[in-house]
């Protein structure tokens, strides 16, 4: 399936999705294939398609239901940061962003990548992308950095109606490509390239199939090919791995975990899984899915949900009932699932107990053609030395929530232009050293919060 199926596909299903209404909001397909950057929507597109419809994650339309009505402890909010600095990135739109020690990379409609200092702001180079107005693929997120190269994405063949997508190897000392790799089609989300110990797996140039690629040289180390299934690529422990769940109602429906040895390839079944299954993320040596429990059509809609942990090591398999489906940030066994209206609910990684939920209480505005559609916070980023989830709304107001109770712990707001409402568009907050780095549109910022005292 190329991009342009895959837009196609997006739109027929969701123009049956019924998430809380017996019809979807208004336009809601349209605006999610729109090109424009949709990072939450790309952070969960490992798109299983078929009976288990699309697998999104809830975060875009039907979210993790409203608050249980807990209050957190009372505590001591702080409103005291420190700016070290906000820059004004060059280009129109910026789809993703990435750490290394001391700089900031990112990507966006005009380059394919971008460096800036993490100590000044300053922005020191860039990689201009070709044919800038060919309505190009955003990007949920970007491989990575190692050794002395960024991974990211740029279009296969620029200027075309359909123009594929290479994932790039870029020196950063001296911003010559190393070497390029065609992908089967125009996803750029996190599960599209993966860095492993001694390679980077990611799509084939066919479909149903991975590369692990010498991250130096391009040159291929090994391939694995399936059939029947749609397979998140994910490396856990330096070790690469297969998410696999049935790609139609006429598959097995069966989900399977797969080992791959990253020297030679080789598969091996660690757990299978009754039914279609979303993966979720890890927890120490778990490997966290999850399921539909309540006869829903597809993963988006309400209701309630199973989930699996698949023990790594032993290959055991647990499973518990959730409210709902826990897709979101895993840390430190809590599932950080963003509601709908900037509602965030924490569940047990352990059994899917919800734990806590909180309003982050930033302005997510709603777009005024569609007023079902709001802006979204960012993915939350989570401290764990001190215990703080942060959220990011595209105002550049921020939020750090108590990981354990979900209390306010910090609020902070950075200056960014005002821009138009685009629903369903987020900005990115990443940790850096002992604060964070923002991107708000064009606007990247690095910020300290100073949190109060433990006990005050």
């Amino acid at each position: 399936m190329n991009g342009d199926q895959l837009d196609r596909t997006i739109r027929d299903v969701l123009h049956e999705w019924t998430p809380d209404n017996p019809s979807p909001p208004a336009g809601v397909a349209d605006l999610i294939v729109r090109r424009h950057r949709r990072r939450n929507f790309a952070r969960a597109a490992g798109a299983v398609l078929g009976v288990a419809g699309i697998t999104f994650g809830a975060v875009l339309v039907t979210g993790a239901g409203g608050d249980d009505g807990a209050q957190p402890p009372a505590t001591r909010v702080s409103e005291e940061s420190k700016l070290l600095w906000q820059t004004t990135l060059p280009g129109k739109s910026w789809d993703a962003c990435t750490t290394a020690p001391g700089a900031v990379y990112c990507r966006g409609a005009e380059y394919d990548g971008i460096g800036v200092d993490a100590r000044t702001g300053k922005v020191g180079w860039r990689q201009e992308a070709q044919d800038v107005d060919s309505g190009r693929s955003p990007a949920g997120s970007l491989p990575g950095v190692r050794d002395g190269v960024l991974y990211t994405y740029a279009d296969h063949a620029p200027g075309a109606s359909s123009a594929g997508t290479d994932l790039v190897a870029l020196d950063i000392d001296s911003q010559q490509v190393l070497w390029k790799h065609k992908l089967a089609d125009d996803s750029r989300n996190r599960s599209s390239a993966v860095l492993f110990d001694g390679g980077i797996l990611t799509n084939s140039p066919t479909f149903k199939s991975v590369a692990a690629l010498d991250d130096r040289t391009g040159e291929p180390l090994w391939t694995y090919s399936w059939k029947k299934a749609d397979c998140d690529r994910v490396a856990i422990d330096g070790v690469p791995y297969l998410m696999c769940s049935p790609d139609s109602d006429k598959a097995p429906q069966r989900s399977t975990v797969i080992r791959l040895d990253p020297e030679t390839g080789k598969p091996s079944t660690v757990a299978t899984v009754e039914g279609p299954t979303a993966y979720i993320g890890t927890d120490e040596d778990a490997v966290l899915l999850g399921g539909m429990a309540g006869g829903q059509k597809f993963f988006g809609d309400p209701g309630p949900a199973t989930l699996t942990r698949v023990d790594l090591r032993s290959g055991k398999v647990t499973q518990h009932r959730a409210d709902g489906l826990p897709m979101g940030p895993v840390a430190d066994g809590i599932v950080l699932v963003p509601g709908r209206n900037g509602t965030v609910v924490a569940y047990s990684a352990d059994d899917g107990r919800r734990l806590w939920s909180r309003e982050l209480g930033l302005k997510l505005r709603k777009e005024s053609r569609d007023p079902t559609m709001r802006e979204l916070p960012s993915t939350a980023a989570v401290d764990l030395d001190s215990r703080v989830a942060y959220y990011l709304d595209p105002s550049g107001q921020l939020v750090g929530l108590d990981l354990d109770s979900g209390a306010v712990r910090w609020r902070g707001r950075v200056e960014v232009p005002k821009s138009p409402v685009e629903g369903g568009i987020a900005p990115e907050l990443m940790l850096y050293e002992r604060g964070l780095i923002g991107q708000v549109g064009g606007e990247l910022f690095r910020i300290e919060p100073e949190l109060p005292e433990a006990g005050s």
